[in-house]
């Protein structure tokens, strides 16, 4: 935008408190939220900088001389202070109330800052985050924690092995996290989301970098680039993209189109289902689900961003139930990832789904803690 010298006064404008936020009318024309405040809806009216070439209005509430088109340099540093200073109680005294809201319980830490993938396998739960796995009972009591020499994306564990997939390559590990192999680079610009692995051994790597799916041997040898949709690519965004393995087949999720897909070994696509749908039949938002899994009679349990919920379509893709809705998360957490600038293109997931015998175990990357559903 354009920048405009004109001359400084100060003046009341009003503004107005929505939930935590002080939406502010600059010169008439807009509302902007500047600072989050008490979460209560009232009017009330803020002393800030702003540009004017008149006085303020007669009902600004100012007393009689206080508003001067052209303060001195003093009075200009002075009541710029004062409001940067009012903006600071208000983002404190946000911040209090935001923290006296009663959290959902039974949410188990996973020792890491920042968490990107999970697994569940052998009834433990592994969470790539930082740049370490964490392995932990489900009771949440830390099992071990292996460390990596670069950020762990995503993970997998079968035959005894943890695969480990980085920005751009696969590393195969055992599982107290040695290297025994390792892919070479994958692609420019490869962002790995994602890992599944076959009976046979043969891993898929999701790469949300480059919309595509890399079919990788047993050995570490790449073996084919596998893409679907329009123009050789999956609709997904560069952060999440969710596959697993199950019933001899590779199941997708494709939050772009809003659907669940079924691939086999080479590829080649055999079955979807899924809708864009603000009812519970469907998937709501712009990039949804986030995350898949399938039990053991082939039915698919799904996670969802935004409005939070994990839910349970039969083997043909027909809603059956849902496990947890939004009052199971926070929702709050949710919010302000789905409202982040830095995230406003999807880049963050939110929710990681496994399966541990009857029990759904879910990851909240939001709050990088894990917790487990009925699944019946």
């Amino acid at each position: 935008m354009p920048q405009r010298t004109c001359s400084i006064v100060n003046c009341c404008v009003p503004g107005r408190i929505v939930r935590c936020f002080a939406l502010v009318r600059f010169c008439g024309v807009t509302d902007l939220p500047f600072a989050p405040s008490l979460p209560i809806c009232t009017e009330t009216r803020i002393r800030l900088m702003s540009k004017s070439k008149t006085n303020a209005s007669p009902d600004c509430g100012c007393s009689p001389g206080e508003c001067q088109p052209n303060p001195t340099r003093r009075q200009f540093f002075s009541r710029g202070a004062q409001s940067i200073a009012a903006i600071g109680v208000a983002v404190q005294s946000g911040a209090a109330a935001r923290a006296a809201r009663p959290k959902p319980g039974g949410w188990l830490p996973t020792g890491l800052g920042q968490t990107r993938d999970m697994t569940v396998a052998d009834g433990l739960v592994y969470v790539a985050g930082d740049s370490a796995v964490a392995v932990l009972k489900p009771g949440g009591e830390p099992v071990r924690r292996i460390e990596f020499g670069k950020a762990p994306r995503c993970l997998a564990v079968a035959k005894r092995r943890l695969i480990v997939g980085l920005r751009d390559r696969v590393l195969l590990c055992d599982l107290d996290g040695k290297t025994q192999a390792e892919t070479k680079r994958l692609a420019k610009g490869a962002a790995l989301t994602s890992l599944a692995v076959a009976e046979d051994g043969t891993i898929y790597a999701a790469d949300g970098g480059t919309g595509s799916i890399w079919h990788i041997s047993p050995s570490g040898e790449v073996l084919d680039r596998l893409a679907g949709g329009k123009g050789g690519r999956f609709a997904v965004p560069k952060s999440f993209f969710p596959i697993t393995w199950a019933d001899g087949g590779l199941v997708v999720a494709h939050p772009g189109r809003h659907r669940v897909e079924r691939y086999d070994a080479d590829g080649e696509l055999k079955s979807r289902w899924g809708k864009r749908s603000r009812g519970l039949d469907g998937f709501s938002g712009c990039c949804n689900p986030v995350s898949v899994a399938v039990t053991g009679n082939g039915e698919f349990v799904t996670a969802e961003r935004g409005q939070p919920r994990i839910k349970v379509f039969d083997r043909a893709g027909k809603f059956r139930s849902v496990i947890a809705g939004p009052e199971a998360f926070d929702a709050e957490e949710h919010e302000q990832v789905d409202t982040d600038a830095e995230l406003a293109t999807c880049q963050n997931g939110g929710i990681e789904v496994g399966l541990l015998g009857d029990q759904v175990v879910a990851l909240d990357h939001t709050i990088a803690s894990f917790r487990l559903f009925d699944l019946a």
